[in-house]
């Protein structure tokens, strides 16, 4: 995941060398403990940790955001956020990709783009999302409507 940042900006390369400086931080800070998996656990943890601080440090601030998106993702994928939800790769692949219909008609065009009115339109190939696109338009436009237009709709 480290050596992926160079995509978002050439810049972010990192040594061996300093990745094993850290390492060995990491391992310094870690109490001991008596038995083997309890060690081996507080060393993941401490090592993950001062990774992840030694990375997020020197990132841009425009790109932390993107870097622990990356994070999150990586490890859901991997199963290492819980059991309450699985990691579905066709959801994975449409937050990833966007994609969109064609051609399509748009029957809320005085506040919903097109583009994403085409792009909800193909989100309805999706398992559990087949009544999105009639829940958006005739069920509940107007909830919709008002989250849509809401200057923080993640708060809402």
């Amino acid at each position: 995941l480290v050596n992926q940042l160079c995509i978002v900006e050439h810049m972010y390369q990192y040594s061996l060398d300093s990745f094993l400086t850290f390492l060995d931080k990491a391992i310094e800070r870690t109490a001991l403990a008596e038995e083997i998996a309890e060690r081996i656990g507080r060393l993941t943890s401490s090592i993950r940790l001062t990774i992840f601080r030694w990375v997020n440090r020197g990132l841009f601030e425009e790109h932390k955001l993107i870097f622990c998106t990356m994070l999150t993702l990586r490890l859901f994928q991997l199963g290492k956020l819980g059991d309450h939800e699985k990691f579905n790769a066709a959801y994975y692949n449409f937050l990833l990709r966007g994609p969109s219909m064609s051609d399509c008609e748009n029957p809320l065009r005085d506040w919903l783009p097109n583009k994403a009115w085409c792009m909800a339109l193909k989100l309805t190939e999706l398992e559990d999302f087949e009544l999105f696109a009639q829940h958006l338009e005739k069920d509940a436009p107007n909830r919709f409507k008002e989250w849509f237009n809401d200057p923080a709709p993640e708060g809402s």
